[in-house]
């Protein structure tokens, strides 16, 4: 095509100059023809070029083509790989009640082993402080006890050495009957004093061996327990009746492991009226010495708390922690409406103990809104968890294992006054018959005297019949005889004369 724009058309001017007008118009039809021609080939080439661009097109839609089957036949090979894990998932779909039923089971066994390990926990380091105490106390009182019975013991040696040394062989032997008849009733009293002191030894050593075996089963039971303590608040959720019950049942469990006893220290549900004569059941009323009162009402919120756990977002957390918090002020609102301490036969300071059964929920509750604690403390709620009311019944207990004490120690006392009464008494009548043993005595030498002294005297008669030659077979002791008589003694002629005369 170059070659002819080159060559061909200076020629065809030439001509066209050169040649006639006839000539012109066949030159314009050949020139007419090489402009098509031109354009043809142009054409052509543009048709080629687009060929080969079509061609090398056709080998990608080709290659395309290939991937695609390939493509296809792994697309079949995951359909069949998915069908098999269909039926799979829909046998394993099928054994899906069976499960749930297993982990519901495991769930109810959990909650109660959780259940033992609170009130277990909170034990173990309560039991060493109490046996502790009672330890000391109980070795203050049994010292006191043996320093007293060691002081009778050395205040009735004393005083029958003194009894003793001043009475003469003779006359212990005619009253050892009369003074077993005094010494018996005071010897009882002592016997019963010394048991009392030996049974107050005998309980603290049973409790020893209590507090041993149970710090053994925690220990035990400690290990088991951590495992589950993360499933707690799942087994709880969504369950309000639920969360209910296992609140209150938290309650007794610590009830118990304080020590208190149902029925005698708290009482579950008892009924009160209000001035209305609407009837109330506060959860627990816990008794006092004195006929006091302490209310305690168990109130259980977790929806809120386990999505704010449940939840990786820091939006939401902190939403569902401040629902947490409204759940939690109204509860302490309600109770403070109820107003238990005003109720009719109620004995109660002007507060009431509300009981959140999980710690961390009571914390996050309380460092979310940090004015809970005001609130709380204005509308007279005590708002406590395991370990604060644990610490609190402990203390009742102690109040009234300290006031059984003191009725002990006043029937002691009240032993020991009687104690001292009989030894009063047996103090009196000693002194008495120390008087009628000293008349006796006084008697007893008077009649000797008769006896023996003097020449008018029995003795110097009897002596004088055995002089004149009364047959005898035994001799008068020393005392009685009238040889011992100093008849030159004037008073002996005058003691002889008062006989004669008589």
């Amino acid at each position: 095509m170059l070659w002819l724009s080159t060559h061909f058309i200076p020629l065809a001017i030439g001509l066209l100059v050169a040649i006639p007008p006839s000539a012109a118009l066949s030159f314009f039809f050949i020139r007419r023809y090489e402009q098509n021609a031109q354009a043809l080939a142009q054409q052509l080439e543009l048709n080629q070029q687009r060929l080969s661009y079509e061609t090398e097109k056709s080998s990608g839609y080709l290659s395309e083509l290939n991937q695609l089957k390939q493509d296809q036949q792994q697309l079949a090979n995951q359909l069949s790989q998915e069908k098999s894990d269909k039926a799979a998932l829909t046998a394993q779909l099928q054994q899906l009640p069976v499960v749930t039923q297993q982990l519901k089971d495991k769930e109810q066994g959990y909650l109660e082993l959780q259940e033992r390990y609170q009130q277990q926990e909170t034990r173990m380091a309560e039991l060493e402080t109490q046996m502790k105490a009672q330890t000391e106390y109980h070795a203050e009182q049994v010292k006191l006890l043996n320093e007293n019975k060691e002081q009778l013991k050395q205040e009735f040696s004393h005083l029958a050495n003194e009894i003793f040394e001043q009475s003469n062989k003779k006359f212990q032997q005619q009253s050892s009957q009369s003074m077993s008849a005094l010494l018996d009733p005071f010897q009882k009293n002592i016997d019963q004093f010394r048991q009392r002191v030996d049974a107050i030894h005998s309980k603290e050593m049973e409790g020893r061996g209590q507090l041993v075996a149970q710090l053994n089963m925690l220990k035990d039971m400690n290990n088991q327990l951590n495992q589950q303590a993360t499933d707690l608040t799942k087994a709880l959720k969504g369950d309000k009746k639920l969360q209910g019950n296992w609140g209150e049942l938290q309650i007794e469990r610590i009830l118990e492991s304080s020590g208190l006893q149902k029925g005698r220290e708290y009482e579950r549900e008892a009924n009160f009226k209000d001035d209305d004569g609407k009837n109330l059941r506060p959860d627990f009323i816990i008794r006092l010495p004195e006929g006091k009162h302490i209310v305690i009402d168990s109130k259980v919120s977790l929806v809120a708390y386990q999505e704010s756990l449940a939840t990786d977002d820091d939006v939401l957390r902190q939403k569902f922690l401040l629902d947490h918090v409204a759940a939690t002020r109204n509860h302490i609102r309600s109770l403070s409406d109820k107003n238990y301490p005003n109720l009719n036969g109620m004995n109660a300071p002007d507060f009431v103990l509300m009981f959140m059964p999980i710690e961390s929920a009571f914390i996050a509750a309380f460092e979310t809104d940090q004015q809970l604690f005001n609130e709380a403390f204005e509308r007279h709620i005590v708002v406590v968890t395991p370990t604060t009311l644990l610490a609190t019944l402990k203390t009742v207990a102690n109040l009234w294992v300290l006031e059984r004490q003191n009725e002990n120690a006043k029937e002691l006392f009240k032993l020991a006054g009687k104690i001292y009464d009989k030894l009063a008494v047996f103090g009196q009548r000693m002194d008495k018959l120390g008087s009628q043993l000293k008349t006796a005595d006084n008697t007893w030498q008077d009649a000797m005297g008769s006896l023996r002294d003097g020449r008018g005297s029995m003795a110097s008669y009897v002596q004088r019949l055995q002089t004149l030659g009364a047959a005898t077979s035994k001799q008068l002791p020393a005392s009685m005889s009238a040889e011992s008589l100093d008849l030159d003694d004037p008073e002996t002629e005058d003691n002889i004369e008062d006989s004669n005369k008589e």
